[in-house]
């Protein structure tokens, strides 16, 4: 069974807003507290590296490729491991609710043995790692509109 963290957010604010700040991927060390480094390009099967801080766990370099990329919906990040470590699929999920609101999900979806084992390792770290970029985001998305 896979272990799925995650942190979602609602913004006051349209979803080509939010998406506007996310597909900006190069960017994200300029608002979001958790990234120190990020390089992306938005295509499918783009490079996708970035390097986050999470407190109490350090540093955590991810490195992978756009497995999936919808405008005003989500991206998904498909994470390589061995075999035996299973998968990773990182990803980053919008929603309209409404004219000017919307719904932000972050997350990790942790698959086979060995890495179900580190997601529920990581959980607690990554949880608070991902309410503080979902609410930089609200805080960025919300202030410019």
């Amino acid at each position: 069974m896979a272990v799925k963290v995650e942190y979602r957010i609602g913004i006051a604010a349209p979803v080509d807003h939010v998406y506007e700040v996310i597909a900006d991927i190069n960017n994200w060390p300029q608002w979001s507290p958790i990234h120190k480094h990020a390089e992306a390009t938005l295509k499918f099967g783009g490079p996708f590296h970035v390097i986050e801080h999470y407190e109490g766990l350090g540093d955590w370099e991810v490195k992978g490729f756009l497995s999936d990329w919808s405008p005003l919906s989500h991206l998904h990040i498909g994470v390589p491991k061995r075999f035996w470590e299973g998968s990773l699929t990182r990803y980053f999920e919008m929603e309209e609710l409404s004219k000017t609101g919307s719904s932000f999900a972050v997350g990790a979806l942790f698959s086979g043995y060995f890495s179900e084992r580190e997601g529920k390792l990581y959980r607690p770290h990554l949880r608070k790692g991902f309410e503080a970029m979902a609410t930089a985001l609200k805080n960025r998305v919300e202030s410019t509109t």
